[in-house]
């Protein structure tokens, strides 16, 4: 059963508003907007440095496979 709060009151991980005046959701807000990005961003330079490496050698080796067929 969920915990009890006043009428005015609302869970900071349910709040939709970026401007809610209300601390607990400003701070829920500026911690989810940090973290997201910060997230991002270093998961993306790991992925993508990871990935470039292996799509290069596939495609130079899908390369070397499709040259040596053709001739």
């Amino acid at each position: 059963m969920p915990a009890a709060v006043r009428n005015s009151e609302h869970l900071a991980e349910e709040c939709e508003d970026f401007n809610c005046p209300r601390f607990p959701c400003r701070m829920y807000h500026a911690g989810y907007e940090a973290g997201y990005r910060r997230g991002y961003v270093d998961g993306y330079n790991d992925g993508y440095s990871a990935g470039y490496a292996q799509g290069y050698a596939a495609g130079f080796a899908a390369g070397i496979a499709s040259a040596g067929k053709s001739g």
